[in-house]
């Protein structure tokens, strides 16, 4: 055999493990990586189509959010109870937040999804959490256009511990909840509901 020949099988050989590993790795990326906010997330599209500064949508939020669905198949279950630095520093011009329970669009950012509910039980002390991300306009992104879109980092999402969870269950239930006021009405309601 030619010692070109013996280079070109050795070449293709090469690409057909290498493209397999290519692919398996880019489809493993999310799981990993922030995929989805490095290329869905354009801050500065979003800018110059809410009209709100590049800097302020690049904040990136302490957030204590609770896992709390209206009812079955709510597809907006989590709501912000507290958020660093507060929401209204950021956006001057927002509503104050201050003890009101804010329903969110709650996504990845590494894949653009929400956490799954598989290990939260009925059970108060589940559904408590800390998560770090950015906090986006309504509609950001097509989703809801009535309900901010967090899209929080994987790696800093945890859950509370039984004490702190208990806590704010007990605290969280003289707050306002935004799903009472008209503007922020997402349009849904539970399954038989009048």
């Amino acid at each position: 055999m030619a010692a070109g020949t013996s280079k070109n099988v050795a070449f293709i050989a090469t690409l057909a493990v290498m493209i397999p590993i290519l692919v398996a790795m880019w489809f493993a990326a999310p799981m990993f990586l922030p995929m989805f906010l490095w290329t869905k997330v354009d801050l500065k599209a979003i800018s110059a189509t809410s009209s709100l500064p590049e800097t302020s949508l690049a904040t990136k939020f302490a957030l204590k959010v609770r896992y709390n669905p209206r009812g079955e198949g709510d597809p907006l279950p989590w709501q912000i109870m507290e958020s660093t630095p507060a929401f209204s520093e950021v956006y001057p011009q927002a509503e104050d937040e201050t003890q009101v329970l804010v329903r969110c669009t709650f996504v990845s950012a590494n894949d653009g999804q929400p956490p799954s509910t598989a290990f939260i039980n009925s059970t108060f002390k589940d559904r408590y959490f800390k998560a770090k991300g950015l906090r986006l306009p309504p509609g950001t992104l097509g989703f809801n256009a009535k309900r901010t879109v967090v899209i929080y980092d994987r790696m800093d999402l945890e859950k509370m511990d039984i004490s702190s969870a208990d806590s704010y269950q007990r605290t969280v239930s003289g707050w306002e909840n935004d799903d009472l006021w008209t503007e922020r009405d997402d349009g849904w309601t539970a399954p038989g509901a009048p």
